[in-house]
């Protein structure tokens, strides 16, 4: 199993750490409280060269693996100090993987160069009233005339949406029988698409983050990707990748408070010594270690199985998730404890990084759904039949 970078990965991983740090990390806090999306670092962040890592070169790319992508991911995470601007990063790999996992010649030929090149995507699953149940899906796709349908619904929640030049969307196709979800990938000048406003959201502020409005959208067989019918596989696909990228990220961008934390522990003094030398204050930053280490070498183990075909790909992806988000929390409410008072001051930056990290356990699938996920998986791999005989005492 890879879980370690080769030397090109190590030197594309600081490639993108030195430029989030030196390009997206300067205004962060001033992006935060306007709740506005750095559309000139996105820019730059595509001219440098980042999404063309693993894209096929024919299309414009490198002809990389898929580990050479998240090393740049790892980078950019632990460089920005923007999560909004990450998760922004994350949500557009993931229309990326499933165009190139299941997109058409022709979508591919359309679009990656593209999505490569500055453009913004959003992929929109969710719904007002479905959440995390994305097998309910609403929105539907109605037949007009001959391989001619109108494509009616509201997606509530979308990440990049106010935004977003190309949106995949997750919709029902008429006429194909009980097995009828089917993604339909549009552009947002399509006629019948809105997109509506930013939501004013308390974390992630710089995520631009909204519904989208479809009313008789035209669409026909080139808009859609993967075969009619077969939406829901290629959604969980996207799902699974999408929640081992948040394994990757959130212990990146824990990685990069590390040197914070200690330069407290050091400073700050409580009973005639430096808080640091409390055990009750080491614990809190071993617990922030060891959430380092179990979201990233979970989401590793992910990547691999993902590369190799393994189907433990979707069980691990869902364990990197919970481990990421949960531990997220818990490790951002240690750090404002850490610093007291002035953790809890807005002008200090500290709490933002709490307030960043409860998104964590709702995007890309709630902590409950990761628990679904992961129990299913446990039954499916290790129920005993009922007629199988009993195991000795």
């Amino acid at each position: 199993m890879q879980i370690t970078w080769t030397q090109e990965q190590h030197a594309r991983r600081e490639r993108f750490r030195r430029f989030a740090a030196t390009t997206v990390a300067p205004g962060t806090a001033e992006r935060d409280r306007a709740g506005v999306f750095d559309t000139k670092s996105w820019q730059a962040l595509a001219d440098e060269g980042f999404w063309t890592a693993h894209l096929p070169r024919e299309h414009g790319g490198d002809g990389g693996t898929l580990w050479d992508f998240l090393a740049g991911l790892e980078g950019l995470a632990q460089g920005a100090d923007d999560s909004g601007f990450v998760l922004s990063a994350v949500a557009h790999a993931g229309l990326l993987h499933v165009l190139c996992e299941h997109g058409t010649p022709e979508q591919r030929r359309r679009l990656l160069p593209a999505l490569a090149g500055g453009a913004v995507g959003a992929t929109a699953a969710t719904e007002p009233a479905g959440g995390s149940h994305v097998a309910a899906v609403g929105t539907r796709a109605r037949v007009h005339g001959v391989d001619d349908w109108r494509l009616t619904g509201h997606k509530a929640h979308i990440t990049n949406a106010p935004v977003a030049d190309h949106l995949l969307i997750v919709g029902r196709l008429d006429g194909i029988g009980a097995r009828d979800i089917t993604l339909f990938v549009l552009d947002r000048d399509r006629p019948g698409v809105d997109t509506g406003v930013a939501e004013d959201l308390l974390g992630q502020r710089t995520s631009p983050t909204g519904p989208i409005i479809l009313d008789g959208v035209p669409v026909g067989p080139a808009d859609v990707v993967g075969p009619p019918g077969d939406g829901l596989a290629t959604l969980y696909s996207f799902l699974a990748f999408d929640r081992l990228m948040y394994g990757v990220v959130v212990a990146a961008q824990l990685e990069a408070l590390l040197p914070v934390v200690l330069r407290r522990c050091a400073e700050r003094r409580a009973f005639g010594v430096p808080i640091g030398e409390h055990e009750f204050i080491q614990d809190k930053v071993v617990g922030i270690r060891t959430t380092i280490e179990s979201a990233r070498h979970l989401a590793y183990a992910a990547a691999d199985a993902l590369v190799r075909g393994d189907d433990a790909y979707s069980a691990l992806a869902s364990c990197a998730k919970l481990a990421a988000s949960e531990g997220a929390v818990r490790s951002t409410v240690e750090l404002v404890q850490i610093f007291g008072h002035a953790g809890y001051d807005r002008a200090g930056g500290i709490e933002r990084h709490l307030r960043d990290a409860v998104a964590i356990r709702i995007a890309g699938g709630t902590t409950e759904m990761q628990k679904k996920n992961i129990y299913k998986d446990v039954v499916r791999r290790y129920a005993t039949p009922v007629d199988a005989p009993a195991v000795p005492a």
